[in-house]
Formats: C-alpha cells, structure tokens, sequence
C-alpha cells in the first residue's frame, strides 16, 4: 500500500530529483506494483484538480512531518527545485513540501529536458512520451487483461468505438487497456508489445483540430500523431519512424 514517503518519492522522479540507486529502485517498484504506476501515471498525465486544491493543499500541507520523513536515513531524495512544467506534478509537490511551485517531469539521464512545446495541444504528447519511456518488457509481466471490458470501457470515455478488432495491429500483442487524464480531458491508452518493446496507442478527447499524421521522436521514442473529430491520437515506442507511421495509418484509416 502506497504512504505519504511513496508519493513523495514519485514525485521527486517526475522532477529528476532522485540519485541513481533511489531511481532505479521507484523503477523496480514501478515495473511490479500496479497501484504505483497507477498513480505515477495520474501524477505524470496532469490528472490532479491543480487550481482548485491549491489553497486547501498548501494550508493542510504537514510540512514538518515530510521533512523529517525526507531528511531520515535512507531518504535517499533531494527536494523539489522550481520549474514551469507538469501542474499535476506541482500540485502534488505543494501538497507533499508545503512551499513553492515545484514539478518537472522525469526524462531517463542523460538525455536533458526536452523545450517545453509552444502550442498547448503537444504537450499531452510530452506527458505521454514521457511515462512511455518508463516502460519496459517486464512492465507487462503480469499479463494480458480483459481486453473487451477494458476497451469497452474507454469507448464510453472518448466516445470512440474500440474493439478487439479495431485496435489490432500487426506483430503487435495487445497486453491491457487504461483510463488516464490530462489536465481534466480523458486520455486513453492501449498497450501493446512489438517483439518484446513497449507500444501504446494513445486517444485525447480534447477538441482538438483536425491534423493529418506526423512523426517525430520525444524522449527516444518514435511517435505518430494526428487528431480527427475533436480527438488527438497517438502511437509510440522504441520503434522506427517509419514503423510508428505505417501503425498510425492503419488506426486513421479507422478512426
């Protein structure tokens, strides 16, 4: 079960604040708790009601407490320094610290923060490119779920009709299907494996414009994205370019 000192932890990783060994053993944990990667995920998708909790958060926030759990043997973390990204991520660092803007996001060293992108629509592709990074064969260990509940159940969300035999992609084996958000707008996820590498497919009910497809890499990884009917859509992995477009053509041409 998930304490007060887990969320601080997960939140020092979206800031790439941990060092080495307390990084790779969040990672460990990340890859074998599923109720971890639930909420590393809220946290990195900017799902928390940042604006509305702020005031509430930062009076409630036991300050005192949270240093002496940070600053004890084996904390292994530094604090939050301030930066301009990820209000999920902020939200839960005033919550845990007390003070200040803090978040970030977590990128794998050494690759450096990528520039914050311009236009408001791309920075749900940053939030997802950059929990997909995390990802790894053995996220998936635990096996395929019940992929037509799971599927059925992100259709009411976005509105989109996915089924078994819409969402299927060649030499891709389906594993499981989740309900995120980004800043209040839902974000489905379908996740494959591609010979043993990480894939998603990623839908945001978001208004957006419609957009014809285009490629391009975030924190390592190939992405496709286009958007259609007010949706934005996403496929992305350690996959070659040209393989993220030929997949985000096929599920345009279906959706």
């Amino acid at each position: 079960m998930m304490d007060e000192t887990d969320e601080a932890r997960l939140v020092a990783l979206l800031d790439n604040q941990l060092d080495e060994e307390a990084r790779r053993a969040i990672e460990a944990r990340l890859a074998a708790e599923p109720e971890l990667r639930a909420r590393f995920q809220t946290l990195a998708a900017g799902g928390l009601p940042f604006a509305q909790a702020f005031e509430s958060a930062l009076a409630e926030a036991p300050v005192a407490r949270m240093r002496a759990k940070l600053d004890a043997p084996g904390g292994a973390m530094a604090r939050s320094s301030p930066r301009r990204r990820w209000a999920g991520a902020a939200a839960a660092a005033i919550v845990l610290f007390g003070a200040g803007w803090a978040g970030g996001r977590y990128v794998s060293p050494p690759r450096p923060l990528a520039p914050m992108a311009s236009a408001d629509r791309d920075t749900w592709r940053d939030a997802v490119a950059s929990y997909v990074a995390l990802y790894t064969r053995e996220t998936f260990a635990g096996g395929a779920r019940d992929e037509a509940a799971a599927l059925a159940r992100l259709s009411q969300a976005l509105g989109v009709a996915l089924t078994p035999d819409t969402v299927a992609l060649p030499d891709l084996t389906f594993k499981w299907a989740d309900m995120l958000a980004y800043e209040g707008a839902p974000l489905g996820q379908i996740a494959y494996l591609d010979s043993g590498s990480p894939v998603v497919f990623c839908i945001i009910r978001n208004r957006q414009k419609d957009a014809p497809i285009k490629t391009e890499t975030r924190e390592g990884l190939a992405i496709a994205s286009w958007a259609h009917d007010g949706r934005g859509f996403l496929v992305g992995g350690r996959i070659a370019p040209d393989r993220a477009t030929q997949l985000a053509g096929m599920l345009a041409s279906r959706f």
